[in-house]
């Protein structure tokens, strides 16, 4: 046997004896990921400093892409801008994304413009353009000049919303901007903007009023004085959206926007409702212009409206449909007094229409046109549409891995490179649509909740913007760290909210919109719906075979009993005829539920639940059952309110898009404190509170000072400590106004306190309550995350590595302690364990120095079943969290002698020591849980590698994902083997401090190996803890070891 294969032999022998023992083993063949960049938004302040957020994940989606933007010279390099999640760059097309406007005060993206004459000079507008009842705003222009690396504001704060920035081909200096304006209300910075000096003054070239701004420009590709661009007349209100008017058309300027001439007539539609437009040229060929174009009145999608404005009523419940009769029937002839396509072959002067292809011409709108071929033509929708006679015909383009499509980018030199943005990400396509490529290495999922389990370690939930709800874990027992494929789905649509039983994990709750909720049993694979329903109407016949005739309606349908069944098996509407509310409401009756409905879990038993329609409802079953109140809300008649002047009553485009109704509950409290204290917001205004589980209610809004009537209450939050006080914020914006709204009352709304003292301008989506610090209080807005240690007297902007982004949701972990964010752009952060801030009170910090109670550690095992090879780095990888213990201690001032933790077993011996911090502050060390430190090399064979007599280990906490660095100053402890990089020939690797250093064995052949771990943590048990100063012990605490009791469960 040659020497080669005894030492291989020899390694694998190893590690089939330490898999046997339950032992760490570190995954082989892994290339180190590059070292972790210092955290953005770090924050100088001397408590909130130690602790740095950690991304989780997940990014098998991405969020809602707006625009996508490149370097024609270099196609390699990539912009792409998210509707709430920065910008992201990559230069190697595609390979890696680094995030490059983290720091700036908004996240929210409308367009990005690269100067193709110098392509270091970017122009941003910032505020998405596609209207949605969640979408974010701006606050204007920024301009780098050095290819993404810094932005500069240059202007245009109150635009709010930009469609389009184009660029002058030759001079970086001329730019014009498609100023759309505030979606919520109107304003008078709104229109097409033009700088001449890189935006240092910005002239209005065209403004028409201030309900109107303009979505999109092109620019002539052979005359640059020459533009077509597209006005846009819309409103949202919290009851409903009018998307259209006649602000809306096509303007031209051949002045480089001295002057505007409108394009009408001349085969344009004439209909006096115009919604939103987009526009392309050819650049092939520059005379021709395809416009897509929403006419005439309509019912926006999931509004509950038809075209003319009036209600859809609701009908008999529909049988099962017959099967498909002979197809080949043509198509309806095209109607040119409906939205769709146009196109003009004379810059505009005539136009013919085409096709009423499309949809939602509000949300998306986006057309582009081949740049090497005028005859085909590309535009996004809930499918994505393509043409290939010149508009004549559209089809719906197959293979891309989510639909609602924004933004499309073709390659000027190769018409089959091309990218398409949608509301799941990034998809490419190298064959002119054949097949697709899909990004998932970007986390910036929009979540609107998040939910965590008690599993260790445990895993969190969350519902997302259009990509459904999903599970995934906190951490893993891997080096490879968190991996896309970690994560699951478990609920379909858009995502909301989601709750696990804290006494048993296999149960779980996921919702899409408007209250479409469902239990989960892990265990039986069974889904159920639960969403509270009437009795429903005369059932339908279900259809014929073959296009036969259905039965009349009402008529029996001999299924019906089949049909029930699978309902209540798999969760289509219950199952039960007469509804799941008790007393059984009347026939008919119809309750209304939000666009994210909130659900709850009684802290005091998890078979009660919660829900909020019109009213609150309870549940005792888990949802099989539900008791309903009297309506909460205002109950306000959306048509009967005007929005930009017409009245509710009449037609308009895209009327209540995505708002299937108004007067709804938006948020539910249960206080943890005393059962049966419930709290209740409404989207209409009401605050109310029910001392009696819901059997008498009181209306108690009227008692906040200083919010006007009718504003969106974001979040109510029940305290933990008594039972009259409870928070409330207020989120204003939807009536344009951007002040923070958060109050605090201890009467049970009696009287309340405002507490937003310090908070800057920006709208407050939630707060929390510690559950173990009455003081410390967490809250959520469009920009940041705050921390206030003092009761909301006082707020800090506590970042610390999370990027510029909306908060959504913040959740404790009740166990570990963890503080776990659902973003709305960058998927799920958590900041790992808090407790040193739950401790931190008056009496902790009054001294010189404190420390502070230590989190028990749980002494992780490495599952080998997840030591999966991830090649190259097209892949997301997200961190574990540290391993081992936080040791934290507070110092009123540095001292002059060093900090020195010393760590005992039981009998007292020392088996570790730590070099401290020693910062005025709050100081944080992180053990390891291995023992005492000692000597070891590192092979970097490529050629051989060094004869293992046994297996490397890891441990002492979660394996970091691979490429984290070990703490500051750490080394391998005693007996640690230091895994190989590979490359270059062996070099010698000491057995550890134990042995003597002639041990050491040369390095012969071998594969570079993963990155070295540590070795094995100390048994389970409790360990003393003293933090030293010098000679002088400051404070002396005790943590609990604790063994991977649930490792291969």
């Amino acid at each position: 046997m040659n020497r080669y294969l005894r030492v291989r032999l020899l390694a694998w022998a190893g590690i089939g004896l330490c898999a046997l023992a339950g032992r760490a083993i570190l995954a082989q063949g892994q290339a180190p990921a590059a070292p972790l960049p210092p955290p953005v938004n770090q924050t100088d302040d001397p408590i909130l400093k130690p602790f740095v957020w950690r991304s989780i994940g997940p990014a098998n989606m991405g969020g809602r892409i707006d625009d996508i933007a490149v370097v024609e010279n270099n196609p390699a390099v990539i912009y792409i801008g998210f509707a709430t999640g920065g910008i992201w760059k990559s230069v190697n097309n595609g390979t890696t994304w680094t995030p490059i406007f983290d720091t700036h005060p908004v996240s929210s993206i409308g367009d990005i413009a690269i100067a193709q004459s110098n392509p270091d000079v970017i122009y941003v507008g910032t505020g998405e353009p596609n209207n949605r009842q969640s979408s974010s705003f701006g606050a204007g222009v920024y301009k780098s000049t050095d290819a993404g690396k810094t932005f500069t504001y240059v202007g245009l704060k109150e635009t709010q919303s930009i469609g389009r920035i184009v660029v002058h081909p030759k001079d970086p200096n001329i730019a014009y901007v498609a100023a759309v304006g505030h979606l919520f209300g109107p304003n008078a910075e709104r229109g097409l903007y033009k700088t001449t000096d890189g935006g240092k003054t910005w002239t209005n070239t065209k403004a028409i009023d201030n309900d109107t701004g303009f979505t999109d420009v092109v620019m002539d590709p052979n005359n640059p004085n020459t533009l077509i661009a597209a006005s846009y007349q819309r409103r949202r209100m919290p009851w409903g959206f009018n998307g259209g008017g006649p602000g809306s058309g096509l303007w031209k300027t051949t002045d480089a926007g001295k002057t505007w001439t409108r394009l009408t007539g001349n085969g344009l539609p004439d209909n006096p409702i115009i919604g939103r437009i987009g526009i392309d040229m050819a650049r092939s060929k520059p005379g021709v212009i395809y416009a897509s174009i929403e006419v005439g009145p309509s019912g926006g999608t999931g509004a509950g409206v038809n075209a003319d404005g009036t209600l859809v009523p609701p009908g008999p419940r529909g049988g099962g449909g017959g099967g498909g009769g002979r197809g080949n029937q043509p198509p309806p002839p095209p109607d040119p007094k409906k939205s769709g396509i146009w196109r003009s072959d004379d810059s505009g002067k005539t136009w013919k229409f085409l096709s009423n292809s499309g949809d939602r011409w509000m949300y998306y709108s986006q057309i582009r046109v081949d740049p090497t071929n005028s005859e085909i033509a590309y535009q996004g929708g809930a499918p994505f549409f393509k043409t290939v006679d010149g508009g004549k015909t559209w089809r719906q383009v197959p293979g891309l891995a989510h639909s609602d499509h924004h933004a499309i980018w073709i390659d000027p030199k190769n018409g089959n490179h091309l990218m398409v943005g949608n509301d799941g990400g990034l998809d490419v396509s190298y064959d002119q649509t054949a097949t697709w490529e899909f990004v998932n290495t970007v986390a910036a999922g929009q979540f609107y909740a998040v939910s965590a389990d008690m599993r260790k370690p445990y895993y969190v939930c969350g519902g997302l913007q259009d990509n459904g709800s999903w599970c995934g874990p906190s951490a893993t027992r891997s080096g490879n760290g968190i991996l896309n494929s970690d994560w699951f789905r478990v609920g379909g649509g858009d995502g909301f909210y989601t709750q696990n039983d804290p006494t048993d994990w296999t149960i779980l709750y996921a919702e899409s919109q408007d209250g479409a909720t469902n239990r989960i049993e892990m265990k039986s694979a069974r889904t159920v719906s639960i969403r509270p329903a009437g009795p429903r109407p005369p059932q339908a016949a279900g259809g014929g075979r073959g296009g036969a005739a259905a039965a009349p309606v009402g008529a029996a349908n001999p299924d019906a009993a089949a049909i029930q069944a699978l309902a209540a098996q798999f969760g289509f509407g219950g199952g039960n005829p007469n509804g799941n509310v008790v007393p059984t409401p009347p026939a008919g009756t119809n309750f209304r539920f939000y666009w994210n409905t909130p659900f709850m879990l009684s802290p005091h038993n998890p078979r009660t639940v919660y829900l909020g329609g019109d009213r609150l409802f309870r549940s005792y079953d888990r949802g099989d059952t539900w008791m309903a109140s009297p309506d909460l809300t205002k109950n306000v008649g959306r048509n009967d309110r005007p929005i930009m002047g017409v009245d509710g009553k009449a037609p308009m485009a895209s009327k209540h898009d995505g708002a299937a109704s108004y007067s709804n509950i938006v948020t539910v409290s249960e206080s943890a404190f005393v059962p049966g204290i419930i709290w209740v917001g409404t989207n209409d205004g009401n605050l109310q509170v029910s001392r009696d589980s819901g059997n008498t209610w009181k209306n108690v809004v009227d008692k906040v000072p200083g919010v006007p009537k009718e504003t969106h209450v974001s979040r109510v939050e029940a305290s933990h400590f008594d039972a009259g006080t409870a928070y409330a914020t207020f989120d204003g914006h939807r009536t344009d106004d951007h002040k923070p709204y958060v109050f605090k009352t201890t009467d049970f709304g009696e009287a309340w306190t405002s507490l937003s003292s310090n908070l800057p301008e920006g709208n407050v989506n939630v707060i929390r309550e510690d559950p173990k610090n009455r003081n410390l209080l967490y809250l959520g807005t469009e920009y940041a995350f705050y921390v206030s240690l003092n009761g909301g007297k006082e707020w800090k902007r506590f970042m610390n590595g999370l990027p510029t982004v909306r908060i959504d949701d913040i959740l404790v972990h009740p166990r570990d302690n963890d503080l776990i964010l659902g973003t709305h752009g960058r998927s799920i952060y958590i900041l790992d364990d808090i407790s040193a801030l739950q401790q931190m009170t008056d009496d902790a910090v009054k001294g010189d120095s404190y420390v502070f109670d230590i989190r028990p550690a749980v002494a992780w095992l490495n599952d080998i079943q997840r030591a999966i090879t991830v090649g190259g780095a097209k892949h997301f990888r997200a961190q574990n969290q540290a391993r081992g213990a936080a040791i934290s201690y507070w110092l009123k001032s540095a001292p002059a002698g060093d900090v020195r933790i010393s760590i005992s077993d039981y009998t007292g011996r020392e088996i570790r020591s730590i070099a401290g911090t020693k910062n005025a502050g709050l100081n944080r060390v992180q053990w390891d849980l291995s023992p005492t430190l000692g000597a070891a090399g590192r092979g970097r064979g490529g050629q051989g590698g060094v004869q293992i007599e046994g297996a490397t280990v890891i441990t002492g906490g979660l394996p970091a994902a691979a490429g984290a660095q070990p703490p500051a100053g750490a080394q391998p402890p005693a007996g640690a083997q230091q895994a190989g990089r590979g490359g270059g020939r062996g070099e010698g690797q000491a057995a550890g401090a134990a042995a003597p250093a002639a041990q050491a064995q040369r390095g012969g052949g071998g594969g570079g190996g993963g990155r070295g771990g540590f070795a094995p943590a100390v048994p389970a048990g409790s360990y003393i803890v003293k933090v030293m100063v010098g000679d002088t012990v400051i404070g002396t605490k005790t943590v609990t070891v604790e063994a991977d009791s649930t490792f291969m469960q």
